[in-house]
């Protein structure tokens, strides 16, 4: 079988993901660090799932609005709208920080940008701090965040979970069962991702296949309406993953990939994050020619996020019109990374994406 080589979209289930030995962790004790689940932490279901549960708990105590930043991804602010009245306030990556006041009965969601330090200088309320795009995470601020969550499938190789942890005591509930509808979908998804790994392999799997179930798979995971716990194939693989390793081969990659991206057209720019390595375009056009061409070569850029709410600034609209976020984590090398870096230069510089972009 011939292996088959692409860059981004969703994680295969790899059974050479680095896992955490007990002589790892008794290092990791021994040095003061702290594994990315701790005691107390809370399992669910989903970063919606993770977001709800706080919300839930937030509404009982007497909480009546969440803002959140103007750029977000909008599909969750729709999930949340039904169990909170949700406003948004001005606030994206990459620009300067925004003061926020809230009252007493008010909390805001303040996102760690692909990783980066959060921007957000809240005064009262309850901060909500977002840290999906890197679980092991340590910024300081002034002040201490209400709590934690996170979505586990944007640094972890598992077909869904979220996560929450209360810094102030707040215990939530023990644990949360997979709701039956739940459990399907994520049953769906870990096949999709059973199969992307054969495919990866050099197995005859269509992978137009994997894909559909991939996206049903996605949509039934959004589509339960009860708040859920995780699957058992996550409660059980998330935990035993060794995020630390993965965060280091992922920064390695991000500094390669970084130092190769000087030969960029003027009209581009690149800007390497903890988590991602994100290709600003100069317009929305020169984007998506750029996006469909690398999608040619077998590169799957993320868009994050469409801006569907009105209340995104235009400034947000055209961030959003010009992102492409380019995945260099864990799963490839640094021959991998280096010929990521020549399909990216070669579609950048190609004289067929456009006279205008070069």
């Amino acid at each position: 079988m011939t292996p088959a080589s692409e860059f981004g979209s969703f994680f295969h289930l790899d059974p050479a993901a680095p896992l955490v030995h007990l002589a790892s962790l008794a290092s990791l004790a021994s040095s003061g660090g702290e594994p990315w689940l701790r005691p107390g932490d809370l399992l669910t279901g989903s970063g919606r799932d993770a977001l709800r549960a706080i919300v839930a708990q937030g509404r009982s105590r007497g909480w009546r609005r969440i803002y959140a930043p103007s750029y977000y991804c909008h599909a969750v602010l729709d999930d949340l709208a039904g169990d909170i009245d949700v406003r948004m306030y001005p606030h994206a990556p990459f620009g300067d920080a925004t003061p926020l006041l809230l009252a007493p009965d008010e909390a805001a969601i303040v996102p760690e940008y692909f990783g980066l330090r959060a921007e957000v200088e809240v005064q009262g309320g309850s901060v909500l701090l977002d840290r999906s795009h890197d679980l092991l995470a340590d910024w300081s601020y002034a002040r201490a965040p209400d709590y934690v969550f996170a979505s586990l499938r944007k640094t972890l190789p598992v077909p869904d979970g979220g996560l929450v942890r209360p810094l102030t005591g707040q215990a939530l509930t023990p644990a949360l069962a997979p709701t039956p509808g739940h459990a399907r979908a994520a049953a769906g998804m870990a096949a999709a991702m059973s199969m992307k790994a054969a495919y990866l392999a050099g197995a005859q799997v269509d992978k137009a296949t994997f894909l559909a179930l991939a996206g049903e798979a996605e949509g039934n995971l959004r589509s339960d309406a009860e708040i859920s716990g995780p699957s058992m194939l996550t409660r059980v693989l998330a935990p035993a993953l060794d995020l630390g390793r993965m965060r280091q081969r992922r920064r390695d990659n991000l500094a390669l990939l970084a130092a190769r991206m000087a030969g960029l057209p003027a009209r581009l720019q690149w800007q390497e994050t903890p988590a991602y390595g994100i290709l600003l375009c100069a317009d929305a056009p020169q984007r998506d020619r750029i996006r469909q061409r690398l999608i040619a070569r077998d590169v799957y850029p993320a868009v994050l996020w469409p801006m569907t709410w009105p209340a995104a600034t235009e400034d947000n609209r055209r961030l959003s019109g010009r992102i492409l976020v380019v995945h260099a984590d864990h799963r490839y090398g640094p021959r991998d990374i280096e010929r990521l870096a020549e399909i990216i230069l070669d579609v950048a510089t190609n004289p067929d994406t456009s006279d205008e972009d070069r």
